[in-house]
């Protein structure tokens, strides 16, 4: 059995400023579980002048399990993610707020498509992430605090989380393609109290009290978490949403052509006449607003129609179509590439080529 204490001491407040305020208890939560308290009274007397022995009576109690935990998302804007991305996670902070040491079964649900988001309620849950959800259990000491990166377990539910002591869980899951920016998924983590059984598996669950026990040193166990935010009252469990919102790439291609040399000698007329030069201009955008895109790069089969012209060659980079780019792409097989690289937010480039009209 490993006793969790993820998050106590100056490791919690290394926590980046971007996420809210977590909590951290330095101690036990109230008078330990099963802990007896124990009050005896003495009753001095006398018969006549002389005192009597004294009597004594003593009351004993042990002190009953109150089940209580809070569940909360770590930001309110969400996780960012890329349509395709195979390991986006979500993330929330898990706090026992029980007398007693437990575990936690951890189960996650997409939120139902159309659902208003609860970080940005003008905005509705339109798609769903996919290949199920992993559980990690965030590590301060190898990794980003808070942030889920290679140092954080895999896990399958909360072992021995101590009274008072609070974790970070990240939930992972994949993305699907095809998404726009500004797609969201909201995605409910659960988290209910279990018995601690002593091992790395998954305790039992509570018997709940219904009144106290005739034998007062027996421990009754009693849900007393809270009904705030749409959740049931006093059933031992908690949930928090978080989303997964998407910031995608809007790159956009339009083509162009011209004729810049004439067919013959003395032609100006800028027609496509057989033996004129066009010159073919590739304009790739991304929109504003959108993610950077990376390993931008164009393939455009020549027409049978049409002669590359392998002296003027491919320039790339340009600003527009009347500025040819430094760069340089190639032909091969009727087939013209070219390597654009990265294109950020709200930026263009060109790529320009010719070929003569057969």
């Amino acid at each position: 059995m490993k006793t969790l204490r993820m998050l106590s001491g100056t490791a919690a407040g290394a926590i980046v400023a971007t996420l809210v305020s977590i909590p951290v208890l330095a101690a036990p939560v109230g008078t330990q579980v099963g802990q007896t308290i124990e009050n005896t009274v003495t009753v001095n007397y006398n018969i006549g002048t002389i005192a009597q022995d004294e009597e004594t009576a003593t009351d004993e109690v042990a002190v009953d399990r109150k089940v209580n935990l809070t569940l909360a998302r770590t930001d309110n804007s969400g996780a960012e993610v890329t349509p395709g991305e195979d390991e986006a996670a979500v993330t929330y902070v898990l706090t026992n707020e029980t007398n007693d040491l437990l575990d936690f079964e951890l189960a996650a649900v997409n939120v139902a498509d159309g659902t208003a988001s609860e970080l940005v309620p003008t905005e509705n849950d339109n798609f769903e992430s996919t290949g199920g959800f992993t559980f990690y259990l965030d590590n301060p000491v190898t990794g980003t605090v808070g942030a889920y990166d290679s140092g954080d377990a895999a896990i399958t539910h909360i072992d021995a989380l101590a009274s008072g002591d609070s974790v970070v869980i990240h939930v992972v899951s994949e993305i699907p393609t095809g998404l726009d920016t500004d797609d969201r998924a909201a995605i409910q983590l659960t988290a209910t109290a279990r018995q601690n059984d002593g091992a790395a598996t998954l305790g039992a669950t509570f018997t709940v009290a219904t009144g106290n026990d005739a034998d007062p040193l027996v421990v009754d166990t009693v849900f007393a978490d809270t009904s705030a935010n749409g959740q049931v009252a006093n059933d031992g469990s908690a949930f928090d949403t978080d989303d997964y919102y998407v910031l995608a790439a809007g790159i956009t291609a339009s083509k162009s052509s011209r004729i810049v040399a004439g067919a013959f000698a003395g032609d100006t007329s800028g027609t496509f006449l057989p033996g004129a030069t066009m010159e073919y201009c590739i304009l790739v955008s991304n929109s504003s607003g959108s993610a950077t895109a990376s390993s931008v790069a164009i393939s455009d089969p020549l027409p049978a129609e049409v002669t590359y012209d392998s002296v003027y060659g491919v320039a790339v980079g340009g600003a527009d179509c009347d500025t040819p780019g430094s760069g340089s792409g190639s032909e091969a097989a009727g087939v013209v590439s070219a390597t654009i690289g990265t294109l950020a937010a709200g930026d263009q480039t060109s790529v320009i080529f010719r070929a003569t009209i057969d």
